[in-house]
């Protein structure tokens, strides 16, 4: 039976199992003059009849749009699936170029050079990391059109206008959704009651960073809006946005103090252990890459 509850008004957090290494994700349905879903999750058909059914419980017949916070598998994956139904896809510019790349291939040799080059893994590791991220190559669709939203445009979801708040870290161009009326934040991964995101790697202007630094801005941007509450991309709804930016902010600095750089971030990150999980490999050299990058920026 499909987990849902209505979180604000004619406003429906879906909680739906995926197929890859979190639990579930959250999605958001809004009823009201433009139907609209908040995230898709994965293009499976068990998380898509899971919608269909979410959208039943609610009474909308047809989705007028669907909105992605960011191009990861369990949050745009679906989107095209949707969109083939009739909804318009808005994504943000830059996530848009991210998904595009991670269709079409190109992210692989960017990432192969990223590791290498920035993290000092070795070409063993290599294949390992790259079967799991193709994998996951498997779990989305591009579709034929999306609408491009741009930081600080406002959008009708249901009856509930949103503002697209900048929230990079997690990827290059993730928003999350502000309601100002009601004093609602639709997070994504942006902000999670229970396990701070991996920081994004990508390029800027020629030079490879990590999401981290972005992501320590992001926080300040959303903890300005004292936002009563925020809903988001997984886990529970809380109130406690402020407390929880501030909880964040002081583990990583703390990480940050503590980290003892190896020779490389790959060495720091396997600990010298030749049997690290590729997945787990993958998720602790974005960590340790962007508390390395927070020493080198501020001491």
């Amino acid at each position: 039976m499909i987990d849902i509850q209505e979180v604000s008004n004619n406003v429906y957090m879906l909680k739906i199992p995926v197929p890859i290494n979190v639990e579930a994700v959250n999605l958001y349905l809004f009823d009201g003059e433009i139907p609209t879903l908040l995230d898709t999750g994965t293009n499976t058909p068990e998380v898509i009849e899971a919608v269909h059914e979410g959208m039943k419980k609610v009474g909308i017949k047809r989705l007028e749009q669907v909105l992605v916070s960011h191009w990861h598998v369990d949050h745009s994956g679906a989107a095209n699936t949707f969109a083939q139904e009739g909804a318009k896809v808005f994504i943000g510019s830059r996530d848009y170029q991210e998904w595009t790349s991670f269709v079409h291939g190109q992210a692989f040799s960017s990432l192969n050079q990223w590791a290498t080059q920035e993290w000092g893994v070795p070409e063993m590791e290599i294949p390992g990391m790259l079967k799991i991220y193709k994998r996951l190559q498997y779990l989305t669709a591009l579709p034929d059109q999306v609408t491009l939203i741009e930081p600080e445009q406002t959008v009708m979801a249901g009856d509930n206008l949103l503002r697209a708040i900048p929230t990079p870290g997690h990827t290059a161009g993730h928003l999350s959704f502000y309601n100002e009326k009601d004093s609602l934040l639709f997070s994504g991964d942006m902000l999670l009651p229970d396990e701070i995101p991996y920081p994004g790697i990508w390029e800027e202007e020629g030079h490879v960073m990590s999401g981290m630094p972005s992501y320590l801005e992001s926080l300040n941007r959303i903890e300005a809006l004292q936002t009563k509450m925020y809903l988001p991309g997984h886990g529970l709804p809380s109130e406690n946005l402020i407390a929880r930016c501030q909880e964040i902010r002081e583990k990583l600095y703390h990480q940050k103090t503590k980290h003892r750089p190896a020779e490389s971030v790959y060495l720091s990150a396997s600990k010298g252990n030749q049997k690290i999980h590729p997945g787990v490999l993958f998720i602790q050299l974005h960590y340790i890459y962007g508390w390395e990058q927070l020493k080198s920026r501020v001491g």
